[in-house]
């Protein structure tokens, strides 16, 4: 198992490290100021990101489906080295659109393919068992190269602000070389389909994936939980910047403190098939909101550098915790493989959709009350959260350890695969209430007593 964890995905683990190693991240505010570019401008540049991400983020989960997931994160990295070059020639609101354009064009054809990727490698290996596990070492991956992205590029910062975005073209360029040595899923595969039944298929896809969306009350809120988090998460890469420069860091101290920032995160997510084994879902679902909701209420409340860079650790340790604890619970929920890039594209949409209604409000505001902010709508949406918890008091809707998640034969088939009267045990599956926890059975062979998904 500890072989196949390292063999089987190795390269993936290094797409990761490369096609998310972004230099500018440290330095982003600071280079669109020094252009001229406000910093309520700064923030509508994400809701413009976000914006193109929604348009994209579902069309291009379908393609990962249909023409391959390692089709769509080539795609994916050669657009972030068109976005750099971009952004490195950018003087105004516009040119800054355009590159922010293409960066939302590189995640929308990354995100949803790349846990996917992992996902049906290690279940077409046989090593399903080892998704949870795979999922925190890939975060680990990727938080370590941010890590290493961001000393870089506060060191290059301290030359010129232009070259971090530079060196995130060359990054990115290298991560599409490592894309084109990756091995396609075998559920994965090229379609030898025309090309209107392709886009006929595409439709067909997308409106499954929203359907079995909307028919989940657990997929609903995983994906509220996953839009509330991923908001806040993301809001700590622009006010950080703003925060630590009226603090007095150089642009090579606050590189060092993302990269400090972005270690801590990585020893978190990789530890957290132990947490999750030690803890549970709920605990580590609310701990994790809870915790980065009380440290943006107290983050203005210390001058001393070791309190509050305590609590941007804390901040960092739901960083860490967010991607290998969510997507995990999300594949459990989504029974047919072949909708799978499709139904994280339509979570992905969801997290887009919050981000671009919450960052341009927070740029409205004083740096100050928009952390305050901040703090508030993370409390405010947990109680909500808290009372929207998909089940009664006392029940574990989700298991502790990696033998109750995603290991289900039935969860995982191909039904294109399958013969017509096999194909029809697989798409329902309930969830029986046995003690205190969740047994799964095939709703053919179980028809009372039981809670149907």
């Amino acid at each position: 198992g500890e072989f196949a964890l390292l063999f089987l995905p190795s390269f993936f683990f290094l797409f990761r490290l490369l096609a998310t190693s972004y230099l500018y991240v440290p330095i982003f505010v600071f280079f669109k100021l020094a252009r001229g570019l406000g910093f309520n401008e700064v923030m509508l540049l994400s809701a413009v990101y976000a914006g193109v991400v929604i348009l994209l983020e579902v069309p291009t989960g379908a393609l990962a489906d249909r023409l391959g997931r390692r089709t769509s994160l080539m795609a994916g990295s050669l657009s972030m080295v068109l976005s750099c070059l971009v952004a490195f020639k950018a003087g105004s609101f516009s040119a800054f659109a355009i590159a922010e354009g293409l960066a939302a064009v590189s995640i929308a054809l990354c995100s949803g393919a790349d846990s996917a990727y992992l996902h049906d490698l290690l279940h077409g290996q046989g090593k399903g068992e080892l998704y949870i596990r795979a999922e925190g070492t890939s975060s680990a991956w990727h938080l370590s190269g941010n890590a290493l992205a961001y000393i870089a590029g506060g060191s290059l910062a301290m030359v010129d602000l232009a070259l971090p975005y530079a060196m995130t073209a060359v990054t990115s360029a290298l991560a599409f070389c490592v894309a084109l040595c990756l091995r396609e899923p075998r559920r994965s595969v090229r379609s030898e389909a025309t090309t209107v039944q392709r886009f006929r298929s595409y439709g067909v896809l997308m409106v499954g994936a929203l359907r079995t969306v909307l028919t989940s009350r657990r997929l609903l809120w995983l994906m509220g939980f996953s839009a509330l988090a991923f908001t806040l998460l993301v809001v700590t890469k622009y006010i950080y910047q703003p925060y630590l420069g009226a603090r007095g860091f150089s642009f090579f101290q606050t590189g060092m403190v993302f990269a400090g920032l972005n270690l801590f995160a990585a020893c978190v997510a990789s530890q957290m098939h132990r947490l999750r084994d030690r803890l549970g879902d709920r605990a580590l679902l609310f701990g994790l909101l809870g915790g980065l909701s009380l440290s943006f209420l107290l983050l203005n409340q210390f001058e001393a550098a070791w309190l509050f860079l305590g609590l941007l650790a804390v901040q960092a340790a739901s960083t860490g915790l967010f991607s290998p604890l969510v997507k995990p619970l999300i594949n459990r929920e989504i029974l047919d493989s072949g909708q799978r890039a499709t139904v994280l594209s339509v979570e992905s949409i969801a997290r887009r959709v919050a981000v671009g209604a919450l960052h341009p409000a927070i740029g409205l505001l004083s740096l100050t009350a928009g952390i305050y902010a901040c703090g508030l709508v993370g409390l405010a949406g947990m109680f909500f959260l808290l009372a929207m918890w998909p089940g009664r008091r006392g029940e574990r809707l989700w298991m502790r350890g990696p033998e109750h998640l995603g290991t289900c034969k039935e969860r995982f088939v191909d039904r294109s695969q399958l013969p017509a009267q096999t194909a029809n045990l697989c798409p329902r599956v309930e969830t029986t209430l046995v003690g205190n926890e969740f047994t799964s059975s095939p709703s053919v062979v179980r028809k009372t007593g039981s809670t149907r998904r």
